[in-house]
């Protein structure tokens, strides 16, 4: 049983939430919190495996509150009536975002997901093969095979030899258990990819064997100088 807790100043969104978690099954709602500063409390105090996390709140926003989550950090799914926001929600390496009012067909889909990622986040063990979606077809792609992995708007992609894939799994399980390397918030890179790089004002960017473009933010080019001693 997976234990959530909710976070959102509106009592209403809350009740329809919990609702449709009962309906769904397979989660138990351990606590509630009607701003940032009440929710971080309780997930210090009950450490639950998922926060439901309500974006756009007065005092703390659930981005910020995202930010000050103790360790080990649960699962977060953002939900937001703005789909602005969603991709503020993945660069905090959200496993997802929801749209208010909830669907509960798309509520099901991020708790299938959610277990997935439970599952897989309690075994740290290196993937030997990364299940991946091309359409209905599942692909189960090597390590080596990877270019790199990014967010969008619609969740986690992969390129592997130059074809997009997309995966169910967060950037964050990805990073743990994969050979790749981080270089900005939204993108991981497989380092054996690696053809060139090229020195931006904003950072750099990579470019892969399959000449895929795959930006280096400031704060991650000086792990990459160190690695590579390059020369700048």
């Amino acid at each position: 049983m997976i234990r959530a807790l909710l976070v959102d100043d509106e009592p209403l969104a809350r009740e329809e939430l919990a609702a449709l978690l009962e309906e769904v099954g397979g989660v138990k709602v351990v606590g509630e919190a009607g701003n940032g500063k009440d929710g971080l409390l309780k997930a210090r105090e009950l450490a639950p495996d998922v926060v439901f996390l309500d974006v756009d709140m007065p005092g703390l926003s659930g981005v910020e509150v995202s930010s000050l989550l103790p360790e080990p950090r649960p699962a977060l799914v953002f939900v937001t009536a703005h789909q602005q926001y969603a991709l503020d929600a993945f660069d905090e390496a959200a496993l997802d975002y929801l749209l208010k009012p909830v669907d509960p067909e798309r509520l099901t889909k991020t708790i299938k997901r959610l277990d997935n990622v439970i599952q897989a986040q309690s075994d740290d063990s290196p993937l030997e093969r990364l299940a991946c979606y091309q359409g209905s077809t599942v692909r189960l792609v090597a390590p080596k095979d990877i270019d790199c992995a990014y967010v969008d708007l619609t969740g986690t992609q992969v390129v592997s030899q130059g074809e997009l894939l997309h995966c169910q799994l967060p950037l964050k399980t990805l990073e743990a258990r994969l050979p790749l390397l981080r270089v900005h918030r939204q993108y991981l890179v497989n380092p054996d990819a690696i053809k060139a790089i090229a020195i931006k004002d904003s950072g750099a960017e990579i470019e892969t064997h399959f000449a895929t473009k795959v930006p280096v933010s400031r704060r991650y080019l000086k792990l990459l100088k160190e690695k590579y001693l390059l020369p700048i």
